[in-house]
């Protein structure tokens, strides 16, 4: 996914107002939303991590960002019934997601994402159940990797 100027990550990108979890949740929907409480949920039980709410600037609004022993784990953008999640994978894991089976959309993305030094940085919009299964299979590669 690429943005160009007009293009935001996120859709709450009010930097002046934090939005509350009822705020987030309004403006992801009944769908998104309970796909969005799946992720946390996911992030939070299987690897003990807990979300910080920060501003990101214009270009990603505000982003959910969960850390591992004080590294990034993933980032997740909500938007207007959508959010992306924002996930980076080094070499190894990497070569490790190379090997999985993944939904088109993902494994699209995926592939298009250049390697470079300090990883491969994965946008990806969730739009479905088979997308969240990808993302949090991209975590776990993330995090076995180390």
């Amino acid at each position: 996914m690429t943005c160009g100027p007009s293009m935001t990550i996120g859709g709450l990108v009010d930097g002046k107002h934090k939005p509350s979890i009822r705020e987030i949740h309004s403006a992801l929907g009944t769908t998104k939303g309970e796909m969005w409480e799946d992720l946390v949920r996911f992030v939070s039980d299987e690897y003990r991590a807990k979300g910080e709410l920060v501003f990101g600037g214009a270009k990603y609004g505000w982003e959910l960002n969960f850390r591992k022993g004080g590294r990034p784990l993933v980032s997740m953008f909500p938007g207007r019934n959508t959010f992306t999640v924002q996930i980076v994978l080094g070499r190894a894991a990497s070569e490790q997601v190379v090997r999985l089976e993944l939904g088109k959309g993902v494994r699209e993305i995926f592939d298009n994402a250049r390697q470079l030094h300090d990883g491969r940085w994965l946008y990806i919009p969730v739009g479905s159940k088979r997308d969240l299964q990808d993302v949090e299979r991209l975590i776990a590669a993330k995090v076995e990797s180390k």
